[in-house]
């Protein structure tokens, strides 16, 4: 029984180590493969200082563009309510004239 137990304490052992190399193994790889120097990582940030600018222009372009747009909307709502009184407008002519053409027939047919 003994026995069986050392060797279990020793394959936990062993595989607890072989765990932890490979553990250091992968983070020391990650490590040399990113090469975090302090010229990438100046590269790096000079990318995203310039793709900050080109969102800024962007969002600024599409702020001005609704901007327009919101001109252009009032400007045909103000046109729209003008043509509607024109309209209403024609409509009050159409009944007016339908009333004379009316009194007129009346008057004809006496």
């Amino acid at each position: 029984m003994e026995e069986m137990t050392m060797k279990f304490y020793w394959i936990v052992i062993g595989g607890f180590f072989s765990l932890i190399i490979g553990v250091l193994s992968f983070v020391i790889r990650q490590a040399i493969s990113k090469n975090a120097t302090k010229e990438t990582v100046e590269a790096k940030t000079d990318l995203l200082e310039k793709d900050i600018q080109h969102l800024t222009k962007e969002v600024n372009g599409a702020e001005n563009k609704f901007a327009l747009l919101h001109k252009r909307i009032s400007e045909l709502r103000d046109n729209s309510k003008e043509i509607y009184v024109s309209k209403e407008l024609f409509h009050q002519t159409i009944k007016q004239l339908n009333e004379k053409l009316d009194t007129i027939l009346k008057f004809v047919e006496r």
